[in-house]
């Protein structure tokens, strides 16, 4: 992390620290990302509840907001498992995320995302273990490389064309609740081998020969500085794309 450096005092330090912050935060998810969204769940009639033998579960509509969500209903009396499942006809591009938002009141269980080819028998997952289901919207983001194969005959390899999306929720503490899930959206990223753009820089003001790129131009020795005048220094850096 490049350290930044002022002469303003501990205020402006820390006034300088949380901008740069919202900066980084705010170039790492750029509004040019491609996405596009599968599900704004206005509709909830293309989703289907496929529990195990002795699991209850029930799907409707739900409240998220602006529009609606999918309510999804669940009891466990021992293990096993509640699969929510919508039909699609998705050609995935090289690189990818998938996101949604999920919320609670729920007891602590295991959260799965699966994705299925038309051969019904390949499945490609992503696991998260005792995930905190909480009464707040969490935005649940899944990266290709988080997404593995996880059986059927073929044997592994990258899935490229998807028949079907399954949200399940997989007995851990067991118990019943209730989620709620929305905005499923699928956005596309550069090829994961293509080396990212150099970051830049710009400031709201720059000491003598310590300006804005000197703080990222990989040198440990060199740093940006505001100007002495300055009353409200800040840097924002910009990493061209997702990062």
């Amino acid at each position: 992390m490049k350290r930044f450096a002022l002469k303003h005092g501990t205020a402006a330090a820390v006034a300088v620290a949380l901008t740069a912050a919202l900066w980084v935060a705010a170039a790492a998810f750029p509004a040019h990302a491609e996405t596009r969204v599968l599900d704004d769940f206005t509709d909830v009639s293309a989703w289907s509840a496929h529990p195990a033998d002795g699991v209850s579960m029930k799907l409707g509509a739900g409240s998220g907001g602006d529009r609606g969500a999918l309510r999804f209903d669940f009891a466990f009396t021992g293990g096993g498992y509640a699969i929510a499942r919508r039909a699609v006809d998705l050609d995935l591009p090289d690189n990818y995320a998938f996101t949604f938002r999920v919320r609670g009141p729920a007891p602590t269980n295991h959260l799965e995302f699966k994705l299925v080819d038309a051969s019904d028998e390949n499945v490609w997952w992503s696991v998260q273990r005792d995930f905190q289901f909480d009464g707040e919207w969490t935005r649940v983001r899944l990266k290709k490389r988080r997404i593995s194969f996880a059986w059927g005959p073929i044997g592994g390899g990258d899935i490229r064309h998807v028949a079907a999306i399954e949200i399940v929720v997989t007995a851990g503490s067991g118990g019943s609740g209730t989620i709620f899930l929305d905005d499923l959206e699928l956005e596309e990223l550069p090829p994961a081998d293509r080396a990212p753009p150099a970051p830049r820089a710009r400031a709201s003001s720059s000491a003598k020969g310590m300006t804005p790129v000197l703080a990222v131009d990989g040198d440990s020795t060199t740093h940006w500085a505001p100007a002495a005048s300055d009353a409200s220094p800040w840097i924002a850096l910009d990493f061209g794309g997702p990062r």
